[in-house]
């Protein structure tokens, strides 16, 4: 039994290890900013040495907790010692190549002063102990070297216990900032000690291991580590849903027709990409009503997350129309107060800034990580109204105002008016829930629907409140909520977007709307609900669309300890782009024009509604395939051209100004080239291929 105990702890741990190890690919191959990142000012993602010491820090650290392990293994080492030592100095060679840059990004750690202590001071004594135990090898001291090496690799698996206390302490202290304050110092420090009492206190860890039969804890743990291993791969959290509570309504399908918006090609190319690409679960496209794509399985219930948010203002119209409550009430007036009592600043917040995401309750640090940046104000510091920053508490208090105004639960109003007048295919009160609020007495309300129940939600959206004939929701009120209230710029600024993006979005009340979805004039008064996991419902009235996506999240991500399952914002709005893309593209206007008709074609309508697909991505895109084929002239055209119609240049532009310095280069204007290039390396200071370009052309 003693030699099983022991197999068990080796796979235990060398799993923990290998698996752990393989982290750093999510950064290498995420298209943009992920998990640690996302919280890191513009500035510094900008900045090349920051990133560089970041890169350089996970991939190095991730090799030494890969290969580290195994040199504990004594017959390995005995019977393997050339391997030992290779693998030995390419352990140690990587401790230096992680944890001096460490050491810079510790000085940049989020959360205050006790994260950059605890991971600067934890980076010296990693460094210290890796050149420690190398000087004692190259000495002959073996015991020594041993000590040394394994007080080290405690460090290394610092990677490893980080990642299992912080959500853990997430869920204890009820937010991020004081969670890594802690984790800062405890994800290395346990380590240690354990590696300190089994070498000098090994006698008496077996004294009492042996007298209270410590073998059943760990075998007990080692299966509960093996059993929470499998069912972190699957959506443990989604088995127990009960089965829909009333039989609903189903959609009427439809097959493609020469009257349809899309086309069969269209959807056979959103199947492949959601194959490949996405880890959406299941979709459905609506169009006039009726499912014309489907993917997945469309009955699949999950929590919606904060996609939930959006039927919350829906919630709000009934009682606002008749009068049992008005927008311009303060949460004063409501006697609402908490903990961590409310400042008379902040009781003068009303319903209508609780709905906008502007109450000026800045209530818990952690509440305000979502969608827009975090800043650290103080509360009190700004008045109702006036900023916008998406808050749970907001929400919370907005649910618990509406079922004070009600006398029913959150829920409840869910089922009376959307679910049963709607008729929900799969909806059950009992699969709803709420969980507790760390600081706070407003407690967080989930939502889960099948995809098709979300699908019925937005096509309500789309004929404004109207259902079979019948008016559910006012059509004013519906109105209202998908209206822009918090200006373009602001959202922007607030989501740390940039200018020149292609996608740029206004706020109504919980609803997001498209100012600009990749110059696609469609989006023109679309609007969506979304969470960062990868739920949205997205309405298009000027084709009378709907779109309902969910991704069904594995147990891992659900508990956010892994971002493996998520589909990120980012690709649903890729996907949406590919769904929408409908028109047809400026190189069909060959056969007809010449390219300076082309040229005049695409002025007089780039901003007008045409049968051509026109936008700044598609210009680009045309403008790279002339250079592609040796057309450089007429390409610097597109690439002039474009720069003029889209005068909201930033960081994307500089996608543009490299295919116009490269195609300036190929026609020998040099000098006109390192113009471009210049241009390209203000706009996107990281820029490798303007820096190496400007180089070349300054000798």
């Amino acid at each position: 039994m003693k030699k099983i105990t022991i197999i068990l702890l080796w796979i235990l741990f060398g799993g923990l290890c290998v698996f752990f190890s393989f982290y750093p690919l999510d950064y290498l191959f995420a298209d943009s900013p992920i998990q640690l990142l996302t919280s890191k000012a513009a500035s510094l993602l900008n900045s090349n040495f920051y990133m560089i010491c970041f890169y350089f820090h996970i991939i190095f650290g991730g090799i030494a907790l890969l290969i580290g392990w195994v040199q504990f293994i004594e017959k390995f080492r005995i019977k393997y010692m050339n391997i030992h030592r290779l693998i030995g100095k390419i352990y140690i060679s990587s401790i230096l190549l992680s944890g001096v840059p460490g050491f810079y990004i510790a000085l940049h750690a989020s959360a205050g002063l006790s994260p950059k202590l605890g991971f600067g001071i934890g980076s010296i004594i990693w460094v210290t102990l890796a050149i420690l135990s190398y000087t004692s090898i190259r000495k002959g001291k073996v015991i020594l070297h041993k000590k040394y090496i394994m007080y080290n690799y405690a460090g290394t698996f610092g990677a490893v216990t980080l990642r299992l206390w912080l959500p853990l302490l997430i869920n204890v202290f009820g937010e991020f900032a004081l969670a890594y304050q802690v984790v800062a110092w405890l994800s290395w420090i346990p380590n240690m000690i354990v590696v300190y009492l089994y070498l000098e206190k090994k006698e008496v860890i077996l004294h009492f291991y042996k007298k209270y039969k410590l073998h059943y804890i760990l075998k007990g743990s080692i299966a509960f580590t093996v059993l929470f291993f499998i069912l972190s791969y699957t959506s443990v959290q989604t088995w127990f849903y009960r089965g829909a509570s009333f039989n609903g309504i189903a959609f009427e399908k439809k097959a493609i027709d020469n009257n349809s918006y899309f086309s069969k090609e269209k959807f056979t190319e959103i199947d492949t990409y959601l194959k490949e690409e996405s880890q959406t679960t299941s979709m459905v496209v609506l169009e006039n009503g009726k499912i014309v794509y489907e993917y997945g399985d469309i009955s699949e219930i999950s929590n919606l997350s904060d996609a939930k948010i959006s039927i919350l203002s829906l919630l709000f119209g009934k009682y606002v129309e008749n009068g049992t409550l008005s927008l311009q009430e303060t949460i004063g007036n409501n006697n609402i107060n908490d903990y961590l009592s409310l400042l008379p600043i902040e009781k003068q917040a009303t319903i209508d800034n609780l709905l906008t995401s502007t109450s000026g309750v800045l209530y818990s640090d952690n509440e305000r990580r979502n969608f827009t940046l975090f800043e650290n104000k103080e509360r009190g510091s700004v008045k109702p109204g006036e900023y916008f920053t998406y808050n749970n508490w907001d929400y919370n208090v907005a649910s618990y105002i509406l079922e004070q105004k009600s006398g029913n639960s959150f829920h409840e109003e869910i089922e009376q008016q959307l679910a049963i007048p709607l008729g929900f295919q799969d909806w059950n009160i009992k699969n709803q829930s709420k969980d507790y609020t760390h600081n706070s007495k407003f407690d967080t309300y989930y939502t889960h629907l099948s995809t098709r129940d979300m699908a019925k939600v937005g096509q309500l959206m789309l004929q404004e409140g109207n259902w079979n004939g019948k008016q559910i929701i006012s059509k004013k009120w519906i109105q209202k909520i998908t209206s822009s209230v918090i200006p373009i710029d602001t959202v922007r600024v607030r989501l740390g977007g940039d200018i020149s993006s292609p996608l740029q979005e206004t706020y109504g009340h919980l609803w997001w709307g498209f100012d600009r979805f990749y110059d696609n004039p469609d989006f023109k008064g679309a609007y969506t609900a979304w969470d960062m996991t990868g739920q949205f419902i997205t309405v298009i009235p000027k084709r009378n669309v709907v779109i309902a996506h969910k991704t069904k999240l594995d147990y891992l991500t659900h508990i956010k300890l892994s971002d493996r399952t998520r589909t990120p914002s980012w690709r649903y709005w890729w996907i949406l782009r590919k769904l929408m893309l409908n028109r047809k593209m400026i190189p069909e206007l060959e056969s007809e024009k010449s390219t300076d008709e082309i040229l005049e074609f695409i002025k007089t309508a780039y901003n007008k509604e045409s049968e051509y697909a026109i936008s700044e991505r598609l210009i680009n895109e045309y403008g790279q395939s002339l250079a592609d084929e040796g057309n450089h002239e007429d390409a610097i055209k597109f690439f002039e051209l474009n720069l003029k119609l889209y005068p909201n240049h930033g960081y994307y532009t500089h996608r543009i100004y490299n295919h116009y310095g490269n195609s300036l280069v190929k026609l020998g204007r040099k000098k006109n080239a390192l113009k471009a290039f210049k241009k390209s390396l203000e706009f996107d200071s990281s820029n490798t291929t303007a820096k190496q370009m400007i180089a070349e052309l300054s000798k």
